[in-house]
């Protein structure tokens, strides 16, 4: 959720408790009944969306990020053992190919990092049999192939993970426009109906259904018109 998402959620939640907390007013009004009986199955799609939400984006970021860290393993020692090699035999162009430490390669986006551990490990093909001597074999050159082919896919996971919290962020966002409906269209107005006969449960409910920023003092520009406050209660 955004935080004025979150709000907006926190005065859900209390107009729901007021609602629970006067059954009896419910019970002598059943079109209030309903309508809290919809608040309630709508606050929980919520919460459940909200946490599909966060869970994408958790998955999204460990997948890539554990590819990312695997890949960055195998392609050290290589790294390392070209530049041994390197320097021992004077071969300054094959050394600045392999000039990089672990702190270097983490510093490099997710686009640089493939492209330059392929140059690395062709570097090092076209000279494994003189790594031997510093324990390079085929099998860890195949090795780091493997791991960009794994970050490669964990890419392609994170594209398809981002469609996935594209449609579950609309589906989030119209469950708050289905709420604002639901309370502005339907509840407020039966409360207004009300409000002669119930003046204490008038004054109780309109309270709740005002939006408290908690995320800091200025509330953002266009809040008020996705979802325009309650009348004041008349005191």
């Amino acid at each position: 959720m955004t935080q004025s998402e979150e709000n907006k959620s926190n005065m859900y939640n209390a107009t729901e408790v007021v609602l629970t907390n006067n059954v009896s007013i419910l019970a002598e009004v059943p079109a209030l009944g309903e309508v809290h009986t919809d608040l309630q199955a709508l606050i929980e799609q919520i919460a459940a969306k909200n946490s599909e939400l966060v869970g994408a984006t958790d998955g999204k970021t460990s997948v890539k990020g554990k590819a990312i860290d695997e890949l960055i393993s195998t392609i050290l020692p290589i790294t390392s053992a070209v530049k041994a090699y390197a320097a021992r035999n004077n071969l300054l162009e094959l050394r600045a190919k392999a000039d990089y430490t672990e702190s270097a390669f983490k510093h490099l986006t997710h686009a640089e990092l493939p492209v330059k551990v392929k140059i690395i490990k062709d570097a090092a093909q076209g000279v494994l049999a003189s790594l031997a001597n510093y324990g390079i074999t085929q099998a860890k050159l195949d090795l780091v192939e493997t791991k960009l082919e794994a970050l490669k896919n964990a890419s392609g996971s994170k594209d398809l993970s981002y469609t996935d919290r594209s449609a579950t962020r609309v589906a989030l966002t119209k469950l708050f426009e289905k709420t604002d409906a639901l309370l502005n269209e339907e509840a407020d107005m039966i409360v207004e109906v009300i409000k002669e006969t119930q003046p204490d449960f008038y004054n109780q409910y309109f309270a709740a259904r005002v939006i408290k920023d908690l995320g800091g003092s200025h509330t953002k520009p266009g809040d008020e018109d996705k979802t325009p406050p309650p009348t004041p209660p008349v005191q």
